[in-house]
């Protein structure tokens, strides 16, 4: 073990147990009122690492409460020095960055150098940006078309947010979520995830010391105990949630009742289409980016269908992998590994699941990976080669379904049309890229595929100012730009005033 190492482990070990067993009400940590613990495991050697609450509605009913005492009066503070508050809480998330990634390495199991510290980095750039554009927040001015007549719109808080994230990306949507809900003048109430809540509830916490007590709350708990009456909750009066399609969707349906907003960015089969006359110095690199192997490719961004061209569908291949042949897999807090570990034995076992399924199928080829390695440097830990398949058949569930493991199915065709057919025939849309040096070809496949976030010659992953989401079944809304903000965390009055006639002399 090496001193960066060793050192990385300490600090990340000495939060987690100082985190343990607590929830963020009213500005402090506390312990919750629920007796029931959630195990916290490092995903990367599966040994304990904290405990988190396990919350019901007593605690959630706590939280609310105290984010809607909080919300009278912080929506009343100007826009623009709710920005400065911002401004000066992302300033102490930079102060604290190393404690932060090195938490988030351990909570996730996602690889400290090319995972944990870039989403720190991300976030706080994030927030950054948010607290920078709340002088923005405003209404519009009108003609009036009634004499006499001022006619503006005004753009005002909702109340009380519930934020509910997933385990993958924690810290970049904890941020997505809570800092333009708060910089637009609403309280939140964010509910992390089990498997992953200890570095959500340090950046809250480092966040909270700049905020008014009780604009930023965090609880943790399973989804019917603490999810579901935090969303039913009549005071809760915005819900964003990132995760699967089918928790999304009974979201959505527990929040219809009350007609209470909702933003959902759930998941995706997204294809990652090779043309021809791609450029393959980026488009191969880009299959291994776009697929997010490190991170284990538990991304709903994840380039899972790999269509290749037959003309260069083996030249691809074989680029693919002897690039995914040199990356490291490893302990996520040593610096030398490039991928970390799944995040818990049960998304392992899905990941084992539908390898299963691939393994079964006669035409079905391992190119790479397909193993579970185990014992040694290993330990107990949830890891899974990164593995790419050909030969699947396209109606199979490992291409059809969301497998949120490192498993890419690639699909040589023949024409344009043929890959964009395929390509559509999804209930998912959330991202999709096409790698050619053809403009128009470019432009028609921005036109005709279904998908909410569109790359051409790259696939890099959402970040700031850059305004992400799906359609059709991958979800509701933008996140991630000024529009998510004014158009999921504020509400609009129109005003009308008659302004009648002077008094004074013509």
């Amino acid at each position: 073990m090496s001193d960066d190492f060793k050192n990385n482990l300490e600090l990340a070990l000495g939060n987690a147990k100082r985190l343990s067993n607590k929830i963020l009400i009213d500005g402090k940590l506390s312990p919750s009122k629920a007796k029931g613990k959630i195990s916290v495991l490092n995903p990367s050697t599966g040994e304990s690492i904290g405990e988190a609450p396990q919350c019901n509605k007593v605690d959630v009913n706590i939280a609310v409460d105290s984010a809607e005492a909080a919300f009278q009066k912080w929506k009343k503070i100007p826009a623009r020095e709710r920005g400065k508050i911002m401004s000066a809480a992302a300033r102490k998330l930079e102060d604290r960055k190393n404690e932060i990634e090195t938490l988030l390495a351990l909570d996730t199991g996602n690889a400290l150098r090319t995972q944990a510290i870039p989403e720190t980095v991300a976030s706080i750039e994030l927030t950054h940006m948010f607290a920078g554009l709340a002088g923005e927040i405003k209404g519009e001015n009108y003609p009036p078309n009634i004499p006499n007549t001022i006619h503006y719109t005004t753009k005002d808080p909702i109340g009380v947010v519930c934020a509910i994230i997933p385990w993958n990306a924690p810290l970049f949507l904890t941020v997505a979520k809570i800092a333009p809900a708060i910089v637009a003048g609403n309280t939140v109430v964010l509910k992390t995830a089990e498997q992953a809540p200890l570095c959500a509830l340090l950046l809250c916490e480092i966040l909270q010391q700049e905020l008014p007590p009780g604009v930023l709350n965090v609880i943790s708990g399973y989804g019917e105990e603490c999810g579901e009456p935090l969303i039913d909750h009549p005071k809760v009066r915005k819900v964003t949630f990132t995760g699967s399609f089918s928790v999304g969707k009974i979201i959505a349906m527990k929040a219809a009742p009350k007609l209470c907003p909702v933003t959902l960015e759930l998941g995706g089969k997204n294809p990652n289409i090779i043309m021809s006359d791609a450029d393959l110095d980026i488009a191969i690199p880009g299959v291994i980016d776009g697929m997010r192997y490190t991170r284990q490719g538990q991304a709903c961004t994840a380039g899972s269908r790999v269509y290749i061209h037959e003309k260069i569908y083996d030249k691809v291949l074989e680029g693919v992998v002897s690039k995914l042949s040199k990356l490291k897999m490893g302990n996520a807090l040593d610096t030398k590994s490039d991928i970390g570990a799944i995040i818990s034995d049960e998304q392992l076992k899905r990941t084992l699941h539908y390898m299963d399924i691939a393994k079964k199928t006669s035409s079905a080829k391992v190119l790479h990976g397909g193993n579970q390695p185990k014992g040694g440097d290993y330990k107990e830990g949830f890891f899974y080669e990164p593995t790419l398949l050909s030969g699947v058949p396209v109606e199979s569930p490992v291409c059809q379904e969301e497998v949120f493991g490192p498993v890419a199915c690639a699909i040589p065709f023949k024409n344009f049309d043929e890959v964009m057919r395929s390509a559509n025939d999804t209930p998912f849309g959330l991202s999709a890229v096409l790698w050619t040096q053809n403009l128009s070809r470019a432009l028609q496949f921005v036109d005709e595929i279904e998908a909410g976030f569109v790359q051409v010659n790259q696939c890099v992953a959402p970040r700031a100012n850059v305004s992400y989401g799906g359609i059709k079944m991958s979800g509701l809304g933008k996140e991630y730009a000024f529009d998510s903000m004014m158009n999921h965390f504020t509400q609009s009055k129109t005003v009308l005033i008659n302004r009648g006639k002077s008094n004074l002399d013509d």
